[in-house]
């Protein structure tokens, strides 16, 4: 499995197109309907700034980014893949 960080920008135009496919998302998690090999761990959203965060366990990043296109997502996105993580309370 891969460690995968979705950061989602949605304009204020495509907000609310945001915020409804997140809610299918997080029905989908629940209902555990989401696409074989796609494992939702956390989803963050920042009001104030617009920006939603997705933290996903994916076998392959290229199954995220199609059902990404299934679900219409049309606003800008940035995917981190197997970020490095340079500190960890605890670790030192």
């Amino acid at each position: 499995m891969v460690e995968v960080y979705v950061v989602h920008l949605p304009t204020q135009e495509k907000l609310e197109k945001f915020k409804e496919t997140v809610n299918k998302i997080i029905e989908m998690a629940k209902n555990k309907k989401l696409p074989e090999g796609l494992k939702l761990k956390k989803l963050y959203f920042d009001e104030k700034n617009n920006i939603g965060l997705c933290e996903w366990e994916v076998d392959d990043v290229n199954k995220l980014l199609e059902a990404a296109k299934q679900l219409n997502v049309d606003w800008d996105i940035k995917i981190i893949e197997n970020p490095k993580e340079l500190y960890k309370k605890g670790l030192f």
